[in-house]
Order: structure tokens, then sequence, then C-alpha cells
């Protein structure tokens, strides 16, 4: 029997990295991943009633305090899963991992990324900012994991005090939850 799965996250950084978690960890298809207003992620999965229930469980046990929300639905309308816009990347993205800055304001963002892209061998996959965010902004970082993980730091570090809402770095990331989201 199939079913549909939702987790909605109060934090962007941190629900991506558990959106990754919860598709290495079980058999899912990632139907979507979006930032919602204000400065909030959707997670949307759908697969078998166990490996969906088992991947929303992963999704919380990583990111437990950040979860606003959750749903599972079994045997959903066959058309519920078809209404949902999917993303699709123009371009092929290639990165081993991925390194995620979330900042209060765009301009430490800016910031972060500037120093974070000089401060190791990384691109700047992108920066999201503030609509859809509520306020907030995002810089998605690429490369091997040791790189993402210097530039990381390189970018925080350039980060206002009081700006740093969370920061993570996703080893071996998800190729569907890469081309999705960013």
């Amino acid at each position: 029997m199939r079913a549909i799965g939702l987790l909605e996250f109060k934090e962007i950084t941190r629900g991506v990295y558990a959106a990754d978690v919860m598709l290495k960890a079980t058999p899912v298809e990632l139907l979507l991943i979006d930032n919602i207003c204000p400065g909030k992620l959707i997670v949307l999965i759908e697969g078998e009633v166990s490996a969906v229930k088992n991947a929303i469980s992963r999704g919380k046990e990583v990111f437990s305090e950040g979860v606003i929300e959750e749903v599972v639905l079994t045997n959903p309308h066959p058309s519920l899963s078809t209404v949902f816009p999917r993303k699709k990347q123009s371009k092929k993205l290639n990165y081993n991992s991925i390194g995620i800055i979330e900042t209060l304001s765009v301009s430490s963002a800016i910031k972060a990324a500037d120093k974070a892209a000089k401060g190791a061998n990384v691109e700047i996959i992108d920066i999201k900012i503030a609509r859809f965010l509520g306020g907030k902004a995002i810089v998605v970082l690429g490369g091997e994991i040791s790189a993402v993980k210097v530039a990381i730091d390189a970018g925080i570090s350039a980060v206002q005090k009081g700006k740093l809402v969370s920061s993570t770095v996703v080893a071996n990331i998800n190729e569907k939850l890469l081309e999705m989201w960013v």
C-alpha cells in the first residue's frame, strides 16, 4: 500500500539535512521540497507505507525540535501525488557534498558566501534571499566534504554576531534532493 508523508520544519538548514537523512534511510520518492513563509521548509515524500513512516521518523529524530507538523496519509487518492510542482534544475549539479549557512539577514549571507568561497575550493551553488524565508537568507555551497567543512567555518566567521541561525554540512547529498531544492 502506498503513502504520502510530509514534514514541515521551522528552520530550512537543518530541515534540508533531515530530508537528506530521510531519503538515504528509506526507499521513498521525493515529491517536493520547498521554502515556505515565514522561513520554513516542507518535505513531501511518497512510497510504501512502512518506508514513508520510517522516513518521517528518521526526519523527526534528526531535527525533532524543528518539526512544526507531520502528516502521513496511507492509501492516498492517486491524483494527490500528481498535483505538486516538481522543480527541474536546468544544469546538472555534481557535488559530493553541500554546506548550508542560514542567517537572519541578507547582508550576512552575502558576506558569508564570499568568505566561504574564498576560504576553500567550493562553489557557491545558490543564495536564497529573503523571499519565502521570513527575511532570512540561505547560502548553499558545493564541493568535496573537506573543502565544504572549511568553507562553512570561514563563512560563519563573516556573519555578524547574533545573525547566524544555523549551518550544516551534508555529505554525499541525495542527488534528487539537491536538484529539486537548489
